[in-house]
């Protein structure tokens, strides 16, 4: 199968910053974990396209145009969450309204992730109008991995043990 992975944000996007107890850009960590997964798909057999592969800016559009024309059969876009105050913590994944694959895609994705990461707050499978999953022509999802806005959950991000198991759950949901 043909994957189309979005390491969120990059180059001069920033995305969200983690800032306590360090400093993690967004865009550093989505890029690390699309590599990673990029090479769990690999190793079970997909042809894997990547939005970015370095830290440079795309835009939204662009991103899903590349899936396009490339003819992605799924596009999984990794991002971290984030929030105004440091309470909020967990995974979630999106998908486009009325997408009843990106939907299954999106459960199963959810569930991998919760299932390898049980002590964290599971937020669910929603429904989101973000321009990658609207633009894109195959069945698409986003996956917010945790929130870089939470100390505790800054940490995990950070950790590169962690980062390896998030692309392995996310390579086995998909």
């Amino acid at each position: 199968m043909r994957i189309c992975i979005d390491p969120g944000h990059g180059g001069s996007d920033p995305g969200a910053i983690g800032l306590v107890p360090r400093r993690l850009e967004e865009k550093e960590f989505t890029l690390d974990v699309s590599l990673l997964l990029r090479q769990q798909l690999q190793d079970l057999g997909h042809e894997v396209i990547m939005t970015r592969q370095q830290d440079q800016t795309r835009s939204l559009a662009a991103r899903a145009a590349f899936a396009n024309r490339f003819n992605a059969e799924l596009f999984v876009s990794i991002h971290a969450n984030a929030a105004a105050n440091p309470v909020p913590e967990g995974i979630e994944v999106f998908h486009f309204a009325g997408s009843d694959t990106g939907n299954e895609l999106a459960t199963r994705v959810q569930d991998s992730l919760i299932a390898e990461f049980p002590d964290h707050r599971n937020r669910g499978v929603k429904e989101a109008n973000f321009a990658v999953l609207r633009l894109t022509n195959m069945p698409a999802i986003l996956v917010e991995c945790e929130f870089l806005t939470n100390p505790e959950q800054l940490l995990f991000l950070s950790d590169p043990g962690n980062r390896r198991r998030i692309a392995a759950a996310i390579a086995r949901g998909i």
